[in-house]
């Protein structure tokens, strides 16, 4: 199943920006480390672009992801100011890179259905709370 969401997933992102590179990394635990770089920010951000990390967790989909990663890191708002629910000094649980230098966003998913939910979703979720800037 992972497989087939992170193929839809890798696609998407290709049509929409071809520069972008989107990896799926084994963390050794079950879970999936997923990184999409060249993700545009729009306005309002300290710089334009910048790469999105987020995991499957083991016994994902029934396990929904949690939280998301930007690196590098010290990302923050146009004026200097931290962005909200996130801050600089949350790793990647688990993460197979030690000392990945990351920017943790405290993002939740409220609902979440694993017969329905899928990488491309979450994704999706992601864009959402980073745009637009706050």
């Amino acid at each position: 199943m992972i497989e087939e969401q992170f193929n839809r997933l890798r696609e998407r992102i290709a049509a929409k920006n071809p520069n972008s590179v989107v990896t799926k990394t084994d963390m050794g635990n079950g879970g999936f480390l997923i990184t999409v770089t060249e993700v545009n920010l729009g306005q309002g951000w300290n710089r334009p672009t910048a790469t999105v990390l987020f995991v499957a967790p083991p016994g994902y989909p029934s396990a929904a992801p949690d939280c998301f990663w930007v690196q590098p890191g010290g990302l923050r708002l146009e004026g200097g100011g931290t962005p909200n629910a996130s801050n600089d000094g949350n790793p990647i649980p688990g993460d197979p890179q030690l000392g990945r230098h990351t920017t943790w966003f405290s993002w939740h998913v409220q609902a979440w259905n694993p017969n329905s939910d899928t990488l491309l979703g979450y994704y999706q979720r992601i864009l959402d709370r980073l745009l637009p800037a706050r």
